[in-house]
């Protein structure tokens, strides 16, 4: 007769399993690009594009961001200064010294102002950011992204280990892969997976020059945001699913990272949305290469606190 205590060796092996998964730590997540802003007058817009923008339909403060870290279990998000503030990096540098556990800061700098060396290192050493965002995207004729003028800036960004991430359009990427073979002490990272043109009638021809970045170790593509690029603009956005698995052939999973770009509130995809997108949607990544681009890689750029 079985005692009441006793169990089969089924039984036991899966309640073993069962154990071992409640005791399996939560993976690491961590959001590399997350844009905030208040409403509070001590920190007025200055956009660059729009000097007359003095407010927009919602505030996406960083307390928001605070929730749903919580809510989702996200562990680090690294603070990007969003176009409306301009050069002023102020909100940015106050929610990184508010919360001081869970973010690093990335500001904006001017790169055809005066000094720009010297103000990546006023935000760097006097505020404690981590590196700064360009944006040719918004001057598609452009030509200072590789300039010689620029060469100051780029080594004082080697000499500080600052990272540089880019909103740059798929014609303008030989200039970046020329500034990455000059220095490369400085950690790149692409936004919105290069922004390839589906309006385009032949998209692939200007989107492949990204792909000759592939052989700098130090440079990394957001593989992220896909409302930014979809013509249909529909969840779960599979006209851009050929660019995200090309980048991923030809990237692999250790040079591509993922971020949301915006907090709470989501006009674009809920975070249980954006998660999924990497989980379910992208179903030619490996799990391993998952673990790696939603959180493992950033730890190669960012110096995330505790990390």
């Amino acid at each position: 007769m079985t005692k009441p205590c006793d169990v089969s060796r089924r039984e036991f092996l899966a309640l073993a399993v069962a154990g071992l998964a409640f005791l399996k730590p939560a993976r690491l997540i961590i959001d590399t690009h997350l844009e905030v802003w208040t409403f509070d007058p001590k920190f007025p817009f200055h956009d660059p594009e729009h000097p007359d923008l003095k407010r927009v339909p919602v505030a996406a403060p960083v307390e928001n961001e605070v929730g749903e870290m919580r809510e989702f279990g996200l562990k680090y998000t690294v603070l990007v200064n969003p176009r409306y503030y301009g050069w002023d990096n102020s909100y940015i540098s106050y929610s990184l010294h508010k919360y001081p556990n869970l973010f690093v800061a990335h500001g904006l700098l001017n790169p055809l102002g005066p000094d720009p060396a010297g103000r990546l290192r006023y935000w760097i050493e006097e505020h404690g950011f981590q590196g700064m965002r360009f944006s040719p995207l918004y001057d598609p004729s452009s030509t200072w992204l590789n300039s010689k003028e620029q060469y100051p800036l780029w080594r004082e960004a080697e000499r500080l280990k600052a990272v540089f991430n880019f909103y740059i359009l798929p014609h303008q990427m030989p200039m970046l892969e020329d500034m990455a073979g000059r220095f490369p002490g400085v950690k790149i990272v692409i936004d919105h997976l290069g922004k390839p043109d589906l309006r385009a009638t032949d998209p692939w021809v200007d989107f492949r020059k990204m792909f000759r970045l592939k052989r700098f170790p130090y440079v990394w593509v957001s593989a992220s945001e896909p409302y930014e690029i979809s013509l249909t603009k529909r969840y779960p956005y599979r006209d851009t699913l050929p660019f995200y698995k090309a980048t991923y052939e030809e990237f692999g999973g250790r040079q591509l990272i993922w971020g949301t770009g915006y907090p709470k509130p989501r006009w674009e995809l809920p975070m249980n949305q954006e998660l999924a997108f990497v989980d379910r949607v992208c179903d030619f990544y490996t799990d391993a290469d998952r673990e790696l681009i939603l959180g493992k890689n950033a730890l190669r750029i960012w110096n995330f606190p505790n990390a």
